[in-house]
């Protein structure tokens, strides 16, 4: 994921190679810690290293 996507709070569906990081810097403009840490928090039980395609994810403001 290469590009800005919308205003949280929404959904986002994985895509091939979406992370958390890259999820962060799409939606919070800042692919750090701590905003990849916030979409962790809004999905709890989800492993960030184990994304799945297709996977439904919130994103909370």
């Amino acid at each position: 994921m290469s590009t800005t996507q919308g205003t949280p709070p929404c959904t986002h569906r994985v895509g091939q190679g979406d992370t958390f990081y890259e999820l962060a810097r799409a939606y919070y403009g800042d692919a750090s810690n701590i905003q990849a840490q916030k979409i962790q928090d809004a999905n709890p039980g989800v492993s960030p290293t184990s994304l799945q395609f297709g996977q439904i994810l919130n994103i909370f403001a």
